[in-house]
């Protein structure tokens, strides 16, 4: 196995720090929410941000999805919500 197929989806630890407390992401459904309900518009339009919007459509439908997975890693530790 090779490319988005190989990929393996690891669950991402948000830590009490975030709005809405701590909570594992599992699924790229599940950052899609986070993003939606939990980042503050203003934040979701920092470089950050945009960099996991702009490929999360294509990482639930197979392709770029580690681009996805490490995109929300760095937002999060960026804003001190990665556990």
């Amino acid at each position: 196995m090779t490319g988005a197929s190989a990929f393996k989806f690891q669950p991402i630890a948000v830590n009490e720090a975030a709005p809405g407390g701590p909570c594992v992401l599992r699924t790229f459904d599940d950052i899609g929410v986070f993003i939606l309900t939990k980042v503050d518009i203003k934040l979701r339009l920092m470089p950050h941000w945009a960099a996991t919007r702009r490929d999360l459509i294509q990482a639930r439908f197979g392709s770029r999805r580690a681009e996805v997975h490490e995109a929300m890693r760095q937002a999060l530790a960026i804003e001190g919500w990665l556990d």
